[in-house]
């Protein structure tokens, strides 16, 4: 959305917090629970956002929703959604994660052009489903399975490759740009051998 000269790889702990945002939105039981936005705003502060001194009890949660959840009509404790009005959640923000800057600049990206088309939209929703498979690799693993109380060899393998890619990709991002290009174009041709192989 943004473009690829602008790519951020967030950090193991802020990802799985970041996840853990994304499902407790979705899980919310209603935009004015006591316990979704206590939980909401806890991981909010988790991340690494920082609030004025003078901040509303509900800021933490009303700048996850604000951010995350486009679809809401009402930001809990009476804030605005429009971030340019004086009471706006985003005047709380003391600091924002470094980390996240680029998630919150496209988050900030679809939600303005969803709102310009007048479609409701909510990136914990369309997030929740990768976030729980991130906290949890083995169960989305085994969620196939027709025995789910059984972790197969094959999921363990399936997981264990998912982290050293991972691995793998911060190793190569370190590498000067000629040598990037050529692991690339290199992997781009593998996976074209095997894309042509299981389609014969």
């Amino acid at each position: 959305m943004i473009d690829f000269g602008q790519v951020k790889q967030i950090s193991g702990r802020a990802r799985e917090t970041l996840a853990k945002v994304m499902v407790a939105l979705d899980d919310r039981k209603s935009d004015d629970d006591p316990d979704d936005l206590s939980k909401i705003g806890d991981l909010a502060l988790e991340l690494g956002v920082e609030f004025n001194d003078n901040a509303g009890t509900l800021a933490p949660p009303a700048v996850a929703f604000w951010l995350f959840d486009g679809s809401v009509d009402q930001l809990p404790g009476g804030y605005d959604k429009g971030e340019l009005s004086p009471n706006s959640p985003v005047k709380e923000l003391k600091s924002f994660p470094q980390d996240l800057v680029l998630v919150g600049r496209s988050s900030i990206l679809i939600k303005g052009l969803s709102s310009r088309l007048g479609i409701p939209w909510s990136l914990s929703h369309e997030w929740a489903p990768t976030a729980r498979k991130v906290l949890n690799p083995l169960t989305a693993a085994t969620s196939t399975n027709k025995d789910k109380s059984k972790v197969r060899f094959r999921d363990i393998v399936s997981v264990a490759s998912s982290w050293s890619k991972g691995k793998l990709s911060r190793a190569i991002s370190r590498l000067p740009p000629p040598l990037r290009t050529r692991i690339a174009s290199l992997a781009l041709r593998i996976q074209k051998r095997k894309e042509h192989n299981n389609d014969a």
